[in-house]
């Protein structure tokens, strides 16, 4: 996994958030969330996949490049004569191409973030698409290098060329990694008819447990199968129209770029921290900036008079890692605060008690215990909290939470839907909620 900002040293932090290619990408960013947003058609999302593919295909080769003189340079060989122009350092010092492959990782990253968004609306925000084909192993940079990625390529522009459809490509994603493309037939009445494709470059290997996995993807998306995995996941279509408070979090980075940082409430006892780094360096200074992040956070933690466990997700450094979460790039605000949100050079973070939110989810009339014990991490599989009702139980993990914290989830409307959930009951299966109405949400 690529390294996290928050384990690296402040010195080399800076030095990554300042360099050019990082600087350049995130003036790109705003570039394709704007032309993202006035796509309608498929020869739309046709040409800005077209310049997102050549930027990423760009990117990762840089990133391949750089990685085979770091290999030359640690084995004490000479630099290779084709070896790239070094951007920023001493062509002789392994760290500085150290850092530029850094760099490029996070560019990738945040290019695959903006696939992401695009995957988000050519599926017209219908979430049950992402929690079906998110169910793999990442395949790793998109690549010309791979036999697989040229044959696929290939195979979008001929759809494009001979029927007119729009063929997403999987791997300019970060959270489709099952199937190779998906190909979009827009009709009349505008309705899509989709159809998930696992290509072969070799037609006469035999089915492969990923082409296994396409066809478990759609069954469960076309007849209530279980999902791919082993976990029994099934889809649970709960009928209520998802909302959420994101609003707010427009309101408070406007108010942070004015100010550097603000703190607020949000319904659900939730408190809400947003913090423009270039604002608050420059207000403050980036020592006195970091005091001011911990004081505010500090009184905001009091103003709420939090009891029970203390719950508290943000949003740094996670573009592009979970496959379940909405993009920055779809989220309703500015193209630049999506932008800067891929970039991090905005953050927030949510924060919420388990008193609390046990007390929310029994204002809805579900029965709820927090069962996490104290001092124990939220792992990724580790049992948080368990809500019965209508005799049954559904147990939510870490995924869960984070999504009620980072999208700002109304709770009520929320609770309403596991509700449904629980009415419906889900017998020897994992149940994963999904809600009517996203598409009014997202941008």
């Amino acid at each position: 996994m690529a390294p996290l900002l928050t384990d690296m040293p402040t010195a080399r932090l800076d030095s990554l958030i300042k360099h050019p290619f990082h600087r350049e990408n995130g003036e790109r960013l705003v570039g394709f969330i704007q032309d993202l947003r006035e796509c309608r058609s498929a020869e739309d999302f046709v040409a800005f996949q077209g310049d997102l593919l050549h930027a990423t295909l760009a990117a990762n080769l840089a990133r391949s490049e750089r990685s085979r003189v770091i290999k030359r340079l640690r084995k004490g060989e000479s630099l290779p004569a084709d070896a790239p122009e070094l951007v920023v350092g001493d062509r002789h010092d392994v760290e500085d191409w150290r850092l530029e492959y850094d760099v490029l990782e996070r560019v990738g990253r945040q290019l695959r973030s903006i696939g992401d968004a695009m995957a988000w609306r050519a599926f017209r925000y219908d979430r049950r698409y992402i929690l079906a084909l998110r169910r793999n192993e990442s395949p790793g940079p998109m690549t010309l290098s791979k036999e697989g990625t040229v044959h696929e390529i290939q195979f979008a522009e001929q759809q494009w060329r001979e029927h007119g459809h729009l063929a997403l490509l999987h791997d300019i994603t970060n959270c489709l990694r099952i199937g190779d493309v998906t190909v979009f037939h827009d009709r009349d009445n505008d309705e899509q008819e989709i159809l998930l494709y696992e290509l072969k470059t070799n037609p006469r290997r035999r089915e492969s447990t990923q082409l296994a996995r396409t066809r478990l993807a759609a069954e469960a998306l076309h007849t209530g199968g279980p999902l791919p995995g082993p976990d029994k996941a099934v889809l649970v279509e709960t009928g209520v129209p998802y909302a959420t408070h994101l609003s707010a979090l427009s309101d408070a980075f406007v108010r942070a770029h004015q100010n550097g940082l603000k703190t607020m409430r949000v319904p659900g006892q939730r408190g809400l921290l947003a913090l423009d780094i270039v604002a608050a360096g420059n207000r403050w200074g980036e020592q006195e900036a970091a005091g001011q992040f911990h004081a505010s956070y500090a009184a905001l933690l009091r103003r709420m008079r939090l009891t029970g466990h203390v719950i508290s997700f943000s949003s740094g450094d996670s573009a592009a890692r979970n496959t379940m979460a909405p993009p920055w790039g779809i989220y309703p605000l500015q193209p630049a605060q999506c932008a800067g949100l891929i970039a991090d050079v905005l953050v927030f973070s949510v924060t919420l008690s388990s008193d609390n939110f046990i007390e929310e989810v029994r204002k809805a009339g579900l029965d709820a215990d927090w069962v996490l014990p104290d001092g124990a991490e939220m792992g990724p599989d580790e049992p948080v909290v368990t809500i019965k009702g209508h005799g049954r139980q559904v147990t939510m993990a870490r995924a869960g939470v984070e999504q009620l914290m980072l999208e700002l989830t109304d709770l009520r409307a929320w609770a309403e839907g596991i509700d449904q959930l629980l009415r419906k009951g889900t017998p020897g299966s994992q149940p994963w909620p999904y809600f009517s109405d996203e598409h009014k949400v997202w941008a």
